[in-house]
């Protein structure tokens, strides 16, 4: 469980999770998405729970064929047994590893699997069984997004190094919004506790590039995007500012792929200018397309109250 330090520091649970939950579909993403959550569990001390979902027969069956209570109990035996033996394996390496298997909808079971196992950082695959393929993306992740209050490490297709679960370049694209100083404390505290580099990115849109004075613009947005970072930061952790004109998604990746960023840290919310979770695909994008993991962390971030706000501030950055 958290220590007191962990308890009293919301920023840090979140940076430092101590029971990961692993939601698989246990046909094509167990295989990528297993190392990253072993990964990331040792390097943090966490427990990892190895999660599935039996759906329900109208998303399993292509071709509207019914699922009888005998397939369906087969079904989840056979999980079962999948993600045991798997978890022995896990539990033969140092990791604490439990298995649980659910029947439902994934967007009702997944975060309720989320509050019944205590889990702090939940793993998703961004692409699965054929007929499932928008299973974790699009509306059904956009809602599971939005139910569950912790960060959703999503590892997309494209996504090819593990970094051994300790990132040491981390980008952080802010939209400059509400909540964006709760996403970017997180951010840089996970810097902090792996010692990585971190670039926070702001993108300006060309419309209003145009329409003000650039150069001062940008020196605003400069201005901005510094004072999400407190002055002692620089005595734990190398930060830097970047600010780039163009198409969001186009210049989040660019900057990712130069920088050859291994963690990218996305706050998302419904009031956020530039990637909501149901008004545009900005952040549905950014995902599928990201060559590194994604951290999604939803906007407002759940705090421990003003008194304990105040704690964290002298606490943050002593380690």
């Amino acid at each position: 469980m958290a220590n007191s330090v962990t308890k009293a520091n919301p920023y840090r649970t979140f940076a430092v999770p101590d029971v990961i939950l692993l939601a698989t579909d246990l046909d094509s993403d167990i295989g990528y998405l297993l190392p990253h959550a072993i990964a990331q569990a040792r390097v943090s001390g966490a427990s990892l729970i190895l999660g599935h979902v039996v759906p329900p027969a109208e998303m399993i069956s292509l071709d509207a064929r019914a699922v009888s209570s005998a397939d369906a109990w087969e079904i989840e035996r056979e999980a079962n047994r999948t993600l045991d033996d798997i978890a022995i394996k896990i539990r033969k390496d140092g990791v604490a590893c439990e298995v649980v298997v659910r029947r439902g909808a994934p967007t009702e079971i997944i975060p309720e699997l989320v509050k019944t196992t205590g889990a702090n950082r939940l793993i998703l695959g961004t692409h699965g069984r054929r007929h499932l393929k928008r299973l974790v993306l699009g509306s059904v992740a956009n809602r599971i997004l939005h139910k569950v209050d912790i960060p959703v490490c999503t590892i997309g297709p494209h996504v090819t190094s593990i970094s051994y679960g300790e990132p040491k370049k981390i980008l952080h694209p802010t939209s400059l919004g509400e909540g964006d100083e709760q996403s970017a404390r997180t951010a840089l505290e996970i810097a902090q506790y792996y010692r990585a580099e971190i670039t926070l990115l702001h993108v300006l849109v060309r419309d209003v590039h145009r329409e003000y004075e650039s150069d001062r613009v940008e020196q605003w947005t400069r201005a901005d995007l510094e004072r999400l970072i407190p002055e002692e930061a620089s005595l734990w952790i190398t930060s830097t500012i970047q600010v780039e004109v163009g198409t969001v998604v186009e210049q989040i990746l660019n900057v990712a792929g130069t920088m050859h960023a291994d963690l990218l840290v996305l706050g998302t919310g419904s009031d956020t200018s530039f990637w909501p979770l149901n008004d545009d695909n900005t952040a549905y994008e950014i995902i599928a397309q990201a060559t590194c993991p994604v951290l999604t962390l939803r906007r407002p971030l759940p705090t421990a109250g003003a008194e304990v706000e105040r704690e964290n501030v002298a606490h943050l950055w002593a380690g």
